[in-house]
């Protein structure tokens, strides 16, 4: 695998890995584990995260409330809200919905 990835590589590379998870609580900290190999993230407290794919200039802002998250994506008005527990089930609604294009 190249050091270097492009965005598409790194979607797909995000894809795989979301059909080996497991769905467990959703866990801000652990969240950002998961995504960091494919993502550049950031946090405020845990309550406020910011993803981006890697090699993408597109990214969004999940504010974690208890119980949805809120989901903004850059250079958009239109927020997404959804109600789930699951850290599978998150990524996997932010990928059908497009999100996290690259």
């Amino acid at each position: 695998m190249a050091l270097k990835r492009s965005s598409l590589e790194n979607y797909t590379l995000l894809l795989v890995e979301l059909n080996k998870m497991r769905h467990t609580n959703f866990s801000a900290k652990t969240f950002l584990k998961k995504m960091r190999p494919f993502c550049q993230t950031s946090h405020l407290k845990f309550k406020t995260l910011f993803l981006r794919i890697r090699g993408s200039n597109i990214g969004i802002t999940i504010r974690v409330c208890t119980d949805c998250f809120i989901v903004t994506q850059s250079f958009c008005v239109h927020e997404f809200i959804f109600y789930c527990n699951s850290q599978k089930t998150l990524i996997s609604k932010l990928l059908k919905h497009n999100l996290l294009i690259p």
